[in-house]
């Protein structure tokens, strides 16, 4: 597994502390019922509840970064409002330490009618900061802003990826100690999305505490040293990141009920004893119907298989799976991915991209997969599965997270985590 503790400069001191914070609302089917209700005589109810959270408890140190993952609806960013102070618990308290700089939401906080320069000011100044504190840090949120003359215009001009650059500026240039961002990175571009990243790394080197929504598992793992899952209002899971995303992906991939329980078990004619088998031991599996693929296995360029390969070595990776009857062939593929340690995707390759089809149910299929290694020296973990791409997002019918390991050796020094041929040539310029 690549989870990766991390020690604390900070470990005794506390940024967060939740304990047993529930937040309920009262619905009501009409707007008259909740005038009728204030007037009742007889204490009648017009309204239902609705638990938004309940009873969740954690606690956040300081310098940690913590993500926050679940599904729409379950919770998140009824959770951060209340950490931030915007909305008021049902019951629970909520105990934070130290100034906390927030993105719950676009343009929040931001008057639409002012410019740029002018909710700098106003909201630097809610955040506690005198006017003086404010030009001193100006340039620097201008640019990082770096949305031109546009800082000049009335923010209702802006568009939401400009709306992003000058709050999450703002945000990061006010010294907090604890900084709080809820998705709102996900409408910027590439360029500045890397730019807050970078900044994420260094705001964590000088001990502030990060606590972020991402729907992107990739960047939970990476930034992140624990998650805390929510699931209709409750802490379903609170760990080393690694294990809490695996868990978080295994049921946000299990919803699907894709073929019936006589496909399940239908083994066909085949003689499994001459099926070779690996003995998995994953991070995480999961899918419907699971235990599809028997055999996972690393060749080098000698046909021997191996843990270890050498960096511009050509080898294979072999999959042996058993496709059951009731899968939609026309949509089958056949995919691996490697992610290095921190959780990213460096190399993908999926049958479905080359059109390369399944035609027969009911028996055994062996694919082969080779490519020529680029992998700097490090170590690696192999994922497989076997989907289902009818739609735009992939549905699983067997995903092993974790299905090899290996690491990548090179006899010279390499920079970078691909060290891919790149044609270079030098040419003589007369003056």
């Amino acid at each position: 597994m690549y989870c990766k503790k991390e020690i604390f400069m900070y470990e005794n001191e506390v940024s967060i502390e939740v304990s047993s914070i529930s937040k309920n609302y009262k619905l009501y089917n009409k707007p008259i019922e909740r005038f009728q209700e204030s007037l009742s005589l007889t204490g009648r109810k017009y309204h239902t509840l609705f638990s938004a959270l309940t009873n969740v408890s954690f606690t956040v140190l300081k310098g940690e970064t913590v993500g926050l993952l679940g599904k729409n609806g379950s919770g998140k960013s009824t959770l951060l409002k209340i950490i931030t102070g915007v909305l008021s618990a049902s019951s629970g308290n909520c105990t934070v330490t130290g100034k906390i700089s927030s993105i719950l939401e676009l343009g929040a906080g931001f008057n639409l009618e002012y410019t740029g320069i002018e909710n700098i000011y106003m909201n630097g100044t809610i955040l506690g900061l005198s006017k003086k504190e404010i030009d001193q840090r100006l340039d620097g949120i201008l640019k990082f802003a770096d949305i031109g003359d546009f800082i000049y215009q009335p923010v209702k001009l802006y568009s939401s990826g400009m709306f992003a650059r000058l709050a999450f500026a703002l945000s990061i240039n006010v010294d907090p100690d604890i900084l709080i961002v809820d998705e709102a990175l996900a409408v910027g571009d590439i360029k500045f999305q890397t730019k807050c990243y970078n900044k994420f790394n260094e705001l964590r080197q000088q001990g502030v505490t990060i606590l972020f929504v991402s729907h992107d598992i990739s960047l939970i793992r990476n930034f992140c040293n624990r998650a805390i899952w929510l699931d209709s209002g409750e802490v379903k899971m609170i760990g080393e990141t690694v294990e809490v995303t695996a868990e978080y992906t295994k049921f946000i991939n299990s919803d699907h009920s894709v073929i019936s329980d006589n496909a399940k078990t239908n083994n066909g004619l085949i003689d499994v004893k001459q099926i070779p088998t690996s003995s998995f031991e994953p991070i995480n599996r999961w899918g419907n119907p699971s235990n599809l693929i028997n055999y996972v296995e690393l060749f080098n360029s000698h046909g021997e298989s191996t843990s270890i390969i050498n960096l511009n070595e050509k080898v294979s990776l072999k999959v042996i799976a058993y496709i059951p009857d009731g899968i939609d062939l026309k949509s089958l593929s056949i995919a691996f991915s490697i992610k290095n340690t921190l959780g990213i995707d460096l190399i993908v390759s999926t049958t479905h991209e080359n059109n390369i089809k399944i035609s027969i149910n009911s028996c055994y299929i062996e694919a082969i997969f080779e490519f020529e290694n680029y992998l700097t020296n490090g170590e690696y973990v192999i994922n497989v599965a076997i989907e289902n791409r009818s739609n735009a997002i992939p549905e699983y019918y067997d995903y092993i997270e974790g299905a090899k390991y290996f690491k990548s050796s090179s006899s010279k020094q390499v920079f970078g985590m691909l060290n891919i041929p790149v044609s270079q040539k030098i040419v003589y310029l007369r003056e």
